[in-house]
C-alpha cells in the first residue's frame, strides 16, 4: 500500500533540500512546481488562457511564458493573482490526481507531493500526512530576496500571498524546523523515515 506524505513549506523555506532528501532516500516525488510549469508550456491550453487573461505581454518571443514579467503583474494585484490561480489551479489539480492514481497502481511504498499551496489548493485530503519546512519570516524574507534578487517590497508580496505559517504548522502533522544548519534539517527527516520505516536506522 501506497503511503501518501504531504510535503509543504512557505516559499525560500528550504522545501526543496527536504525534497531532494527524501528521492535520495528511495521516495517518489511528484513536483507541484514542475507539474505547474507543464501545463503552461508552449502549445499548451493552460498558456493559451494566460495570454487571453494578461495579453501577449506575457508570452516570451520564443513564444514560451515570460515567468518573470507575469510575476510582476499578479504579485502586485491580489485579483490578478487570485485570476491566474483560477486559469492554473484546475489544470494543477486534475494532473496531480493522475499522477497519484498511477503511482498508486504501482504500489510505490512512500510517494511525496512536493507542493508549496498544499492546503490552499485542498491536496491534504489525498496524504496520509502532511510535513512542513519552518524557517522564521526574517530568514524567510533573506533567503528569498537573496535567491530570487527581490526588493524588500517584492519579497514580502509574495510572502504574503501564501498561507501564514503558524496555519501550515498547526494543520500539518510533522513540523520540520530549518533555522539552523542543513544537517540537522536533514537529520529531523530521516527520524521521520526510521521511526515509520522508510528506511532502516544506520
Amino acid at each position: 500500500m501506497t503511503y501518501v506524505l504531504g510535503l509543504t513549506g512557505g516559499i525560500a523555506s528550504g522545501k526543496t533540500t527536504v525534497s531532494r532528501f527524501l528521492r535520495e532516500k528511495g521516495a517518489i516525488i511528484i513536483d507541484g512546481d514542475l507539474v505547474a510549469r507543464q501545463i503552461v508550456e508552449k502549445g499548451t491550453g493552460g498558456l493559451k488562457q494566460i495570454k487571453k487573461a494578461f495579453g501577449a505581454e506575457v508570452i516570451a518571443k520564443d513564444g514560451q511564458l515570460a515567468r518573470k514579467k507575469l510575476g510582476e503583474i499578479v504579485f502586485a494585484a491580489p485579483q490578478k493573482l487570485a485570476k491566474l490561480n483560477s486559469i492554473t489551479a484546475p489544470l494543477i489539480h486534475k494532473r496531480i490526481l493522475c499522477l497519484i492514481k498511477y503511482y498508486r497502481n504501482k504500489q510505490v511504498k512512500l510517494l511525496v507531493l512536493d507542493i508549496p499551496l498544499l492546503f490552499e489548493g485542498g491536496y491534504e485530503k489525498y496524504c496520509n500526512s502532511v510535513m512542513t519546512v519552518y524557517v522564521t519570516k526574517t530568514l524567510q524574507m533573506k533567503r528569498l530576496m537573496e535567491r530570487d534578487k527581490l526588493s524588500s517590497e517584492q519579497a514580502k508580496k509574495r510572502v504574503a500571498s501564501q498561507l501564514p505559517t503558524f496555519e501550515r504548522n498547526k494543520r500539518s502533522q510533522i513540523v520540520i524546523d530549518n533555522t539552523k544548519e542543513v544537517e540537522e534539517t536533514l537529520s529531523q527527516v530521516l527520524k521521520w523515515l526510521i521511526v515509520n520505516g522508510f528506511v532502516e536506522e544506520v
